[in-house]
Parts: C-alpha cells; sequence; structure tokens
C-alpha cells in the first residue's frame, strides 16, 4: 500500500512540475524604477498620469469604465504591475 501513494505523490508532483513549466511567460508592464514610482502600493495617482489624455503611458482600455473612471476591480495597480527588479 505505502508503495501506491509514493507513485501517487510522484505523479502529483510531475503534474504540478509540468503545469509551472508550461505556465505563460509573465507579460505585464512592470513599473519604472524611478522616484515617481519608487512607493508601488500608492497607487491614489496613477490615474493622474496614466488615463487617456494624460501624458503618460496610456492604460489598457479594459482597465477604463465607460464613466471614463478606474474600474474597481484595477485600482490597485501594484496587483499586476510588479517593480522592476534591481
Amino acid at each position: 500500500m505505502t508503495k501506491w501513494y509514493n507513485v501517487a505523490f510522484l505523479a502529483v508532483c510531475a503534474l504540478v512540475l509540468t503545469v509551472l513549466l508550461k505556465a505563460p511567460p509573465v507579460k505585464t508592464v512592470r513599473t519604472p524604477d524611478d522616484a515617481t514610482h519608487a512607493t508601488p502600493k500608492v497607487f491614489a495617482p496613477c490615474p493622474e498620469c496614466h488615463m487617456p489624455g494624460a501624458d503618460g503611458p496610456q492604460m489598457r482600455p479594459d482597465h477604463i469604465s465607460r464613466e471614463a473612471t478606474l474600474k474597481r476591480d484595477h485600482v490597485k495597480c501594484y496587483m499586476c504591475h510588479k517593480p522592476f527588479l534591481k
């Protein structure tokens, strides 16, 4: 019986490893390494620069609601947009 537990454990480990190796690469844009983006958890000023019509790189259209505001599920920018690794 112990032999089957070991075989099942190895099969699960192989499955997890296969899924992790087949995962797609990260495509989300990272935040720049500058003073403006030094504190990524302070995301309230992000729309000032990144909404349509502003000077910074524009947000994707799926981040913006019909009322031209940031969608509620996109307000914490740092959850997806990680800082550059140093």
